[in-house]
């Protein structure tokens, strides 16, 4: 019976996983604030009390996930709604250098130093202060840094009219296995996949992968220790 117990908590704890974080939306982990992190320890301790105390029931827990998801719904909804509510809960975004300048009340009101501020500026590939013209403290503790526009790397835009854009590349082949759903996007079939290895002189069980791109055509990769460095060709 105690096995019974720990497995409905460990499926019901999989499903509220699931269903209550998709309230928090499409997140990397650098952009869970520290009140998404509240929400996950709180659902962290439901099912561990779901798996871990036999008297729990397995209605108690499904209560449990609709009141803290219910919960977590009115404070993301009214946070979306109302500026100042979302202020208070998730806090705000602080200016740390304006127009070049260190701004020291708000450095020392986020409870950084000039070191970490470094620190966080080297993340983002800037090694000098002297190169920020603004740069912001997100509230996921990212930063965001605006270089003066002559320590911005050059762009064709700049020296060129005409010039292809850039294109996606998709996965087509993997270990072998062709990629039906990326095939599907760029609106190809398996036979084309197939005759354009041939034309390449590939074959797909010697492949290890194959990228495609609407600009480069084909990147390939065999299995083979010869050829381990792939090869591109123009459509």
């Amino acid at each position: 019976m105690l096995y019974l117990s720990i497995l409905k908590g460990m499926f019901v704890g999989l499903l509220g996983v699931v269903v209550i974080t998709r309230f928090l939306g499409k997140k990397q982990l650098s952009q869970v604030t520290t009140l998404d992190f509240v929400y996950i320890l709180v659902l962290g301790g439901i099912v561990q009390q779901a798996i871990y105390e036999p008297h729990i029931r397995f209605q108690h827990m499904l209560f449990a996930f609709f009141v803290w998801g219910g919960f977590i719904w009115i404070v993301e909804t009214s946070a979306q709604r109302f500026d100042r509510f979302r202020t208070i809960i998730k806090g705000a975004n602080s200016v740390l250098v304006h127009d070049g300048k260190v701004n020291v009340k708000a450095l020392e009101k986020s409870k950084l130093e000039m070191g970490q501020l470094r620190t966080l500026l080297r993340e983002q590939g800037v090694f000098s202060v002297k190169e920020v013209k603004h740069a912001v403290l997100e509230t996921s503790g990212m930063l965001s840094v605006m270089k003066y526009a002559g320590k911005e790397p050059v762009m064709k835009e700049d020296f060129l009219v005409n010039y292809p854009d850039n294109e996606p590349t998709y996965l087509l082949v993997e270990e072998k296995d062709i990629n039906y759903r990326n095939l599907k996007q760029i609106g190809k079939t398996k036979d084309w996949l197939l005759k354009e290895l041939e034309k390449e002189g590939h074959k797909l069980e010697n492949l290890y992968f194959a990228e495609w791109n609407k600009l480069n055509g084909f990147y390939f990769q065999t299995y083979d220790e010869k050829e381990s460095e792939g090869a591109f060709y123009t459509k």
